[in-house]
């Protein structure tokens, strides 16, 4: 995989890393901190991340299955964060190779409507099967906005473990 910005070729990613980033985002979930806005979902930003960049190892069935989890620990109607998670993971599959030519803080703004679903899908469902519409649930909005402003520092985090060396030391054979 080429890096667009550096324009330097990326080593291939630790299935290993994959898998722990996600078990980190999934517990960074799980931290009870509440549910307020400001509190960005650092499970659906890191699976994102990984549907864009290595949808092989990462795909749809996980996400549908953090989402069951994520739907047991909220205590919330199950299958909504685990549809909504799919529908995601879908959706990033699907983009990977538009959002990868494009510059980070670009990808930010194209990855904005992806996070605003994540956030306000619960609520439109709550709305369309209990008839009562939350205000404060729209919240959801800065919570998105949170996710997109994080995401440049996520590609940052994320991609640094297969960055090659600046610097080649040609005693080195990779």
């Amino acid at each position: 995989m080429i890096d667009f910005q550096s324009g330097y070729i990326l080593r291939p990613v630790n299935p290993v890393f994959i898998y722990f980033s996600l078990f980190c985002a999934l517990m960074l979930n799980l931290l009870p901190i509440g549910n307020y806005g400001w509190v960005p979902d650092w499970l659906i930003l890191c699976i994102v991340f990984w549907n864009i960049h290595q949808h092989r190892y990462v795909g749809v069935v996980w996400a549908f299955l953090f989402g069951l989890l994520m739907d047991v620990h909220n205590s919330d109607l199950l299958g909504l964060h685990a549809f909504s998670y799919s529908l995601v993971a879908y959706i990033a599959i699907s983009w990977h190779r538009r959002i990868t030519a494009l510059a980070v803080f670009t990808q930010a703004f194209h990855l904005l409507p992806i996070f605003l679903l994540v956030s306000l899908f619960p609520v439109l469902v709550h709305w369309m099967l209990s008839g009562e519409f939350y205000w404060w649930a729209l919240t959801g909005a800065i919570q998105a906005s949170i996710e997109a402003m994080l995401w440049p520092l996520a590609t940052r985090i994320l991609l640094a473990p297969q960055r090659r060396p600046v610097d080649v030391d040609h005693n080195r054979p990779i």
